[in-house]
């Protein structure tokens, strides 16, 4: 989960480390905060899924799961931090119902440059159940600027308590690991810090927004945005929280920005999360109503409105995809019509009819572009990316090196608050036009730390020990690069 706008640094990722076979389960995520002292930090946090924990009886007779974790932090190959423990689940007298998950949380002190974050975590009472996690990360807190800390949800905070692990300015703050809030979840509560206001302009006010954004659309949910005016000072702390009970499943961003007097933005950070509501049914019910006789809706065929509906998906809310499964498999041709006039009518109203136009010509250009004897053209990574965020600005490919599979990459100038996002797209069956999303660099997105070795195993086995830069082939490192 990347949160970067005019200044700042790392990505907030949530990354799930799990083995279906083995049952262990748990979260990673890690964020960058920096200090009066100019002295940047790493922040991680592992969730360990209780259920998913081999428990064994410790001396007291009690129940105890036990995870060793390691993690190495590298620099250009150089091991700049490594430390090896074992996270302890709570002591139990019975494993039959266990409901909690068991949460650890490091910092590390690291100057602004580009990292390797590695982490290994292994079940103790079962050492095959064992994961591995790699991904690079920066840090970049400049001193002579204003910048904003990565945003940390929380699952709650009291008034600080013994144990220190989890304090902060005098709370404690118990992050939410995973970023997906599913039902029951009725609070998006976050953290963040703003530095530098009162070592650059002194005295000065600053308004500063925190509000939700649709993460298919660029604009503030109304019903979840807020001001307030903020003075200069060594450090801005902001700890705030939204009702989102009524906040319908879907994608979204949290986002933080600060203004100076001429309401401009000179700083921002945003942070992803997913959101899952099971309580609402939504206003799609109402669709039945809808009058498509005299509309745009009604020019199509049967068969055409099955691929109308079909190609919303890349822009479409869970809420959404989720009722048009039901949708196609009912088969009912009046309520697919007034279904696409509902979808872009809530999106554009009184615009339907033209912003349904501009997308149609979109779906036209991928279906020319990447459609195959097997998919549908926006049915396709690479017509699902385009049609999400639009035709990249530049694309580099290769399909003529027998070292590895065919290629291509994908690069955005822009995507919303985020610079220079990347997609990376191969065919492992070595088919031109069937080429699926391997690696992205934009938070939401398909993200693998192993894209390269899987790139270039057309010839050479794939081996997770080679770290050799030669393996990865000059010409996909300079295609990604450049």
């Amino acid at each position: 989960m990347k949160k970067i706008l005019l200044i700042c640094t790392l990505a907030i990722f949530v990354l799930p480390i799990t083995s279906e076979a083995k049952k262990l389960k748990a979260y990673l995520s890690y964020y960058t905060f920096n200090t009066p002292e100019q002295e940047p930090y790493l922040e991680t946090h592992i969730s360990v899924n209780g259920n998913s924990v081999e428990y064994t009886k410790n001396k007291k007779n009690l129940f105890q799961g036990s995870i060793g974790i390691t993690i190495i932090i590298k620099q250009d190959e150089l091991i700049i931090s490594a430390e090896k423990f074992n996270l302890l689940s709570p002591e139990l007298t019975d494993t039959t119902n266990i409901a909690s998950n068991f949460i650890d949380q490091k910092r590390y002190k690291l100057p602004n440059g580009k990292y390797n974050f590695e982490l290994t975590i292994v079940d103790n009472g079962n050492e095959k159940n064992k994961e591995v996690v790699k991904q690079d990360f920066e840090i970049n807190y400049e001193k002579n600027k204003i910048s904003i800390s990565d945003i940390i949800l929380l699952e709650s905070y009291a008034k600080a308590s013994a144990n220190k692990q989890f304090n902060r300015n005098g709370l404690e703050m118990i992050p939410f690991v995973n970023n997906f809030l599913p039902t029951n979840v009725s609070k998006l509560i976050f953290y963040s810090e703003i530095y530098n206001t009162q070592l650059l302009t002194a005295n000065e006010t600053y308004l500063l927004s925190y509000y939700l954004q649709n993460a298919n659309g660029s604009n503030k949910l109304s019903n979840y945005t807020q001001n307030k005016k903020v003075l200069a000072k060594d450090v801005i702390v902001l700890l705030n929280e939204f009702d989102i009970s009524l906040l319908p499943s879907g994608s979204y961003y949290v986002v933080v920005e600060l203004r100076n007097r001429n309401n401009e933005i000179i700083a921002s950070k945003s942070n992803f999360f997913q959101r899952s509501n099971k309580a609402l049914s939504g206003d799609i019910s109402s669709i039945s109503g809808i009058a498509f006789d005299n509309s745009f809706a009604a020019k199509y065929n049967k068969e055409e409105m099955i691929e109308n509906i079909k190609c919303l998906a890349p822009i479409s809310i869970q809420q959404e995809l989720d009722y048009t499964k039901t949708l196609l498999a009912n088969d009912d041709e009046t309520l697919m019509r007034q279904y696409l006039i509902y979808f872009w009518e809530k999106r554009h109203p009184g615009e339907s009819a033209i912003k349904w136009a501009e997308y149609e010509e979109q779906v036209k250009i991928v279906n020319a572009k990447f459609s195959s004897p097997f998919t549908k053209g926006y049915a396709s990574d690479r017509g699902y990316i385009f049609l999400k965020y639009g035709a990249p600005n530049n694309i580099r490919f290769n399909d003529m090196d027998n070292q590895a599979y065919p290629y291509e990459i994908w690069q955005y100038f822009k995507i919303k608050t985020f610079s220079n996002r990347k997609f990376v797209f191969f065919s492992p069956d070595n088919i031109r036009n069937e080429m699926v999303l391997l690696h992205s660099n934009l938070v939401g997105e398909r993200n693998d730390p192993q894209w390269k070795y899987k790139i270039m195993a057309r010839t050479m086995k794939y081996d997770d020990d080679n770290t050799d830069a030669d393996y990865y082939g000059k010409r996909l490192d300079l295609d990604y690069n450049e």
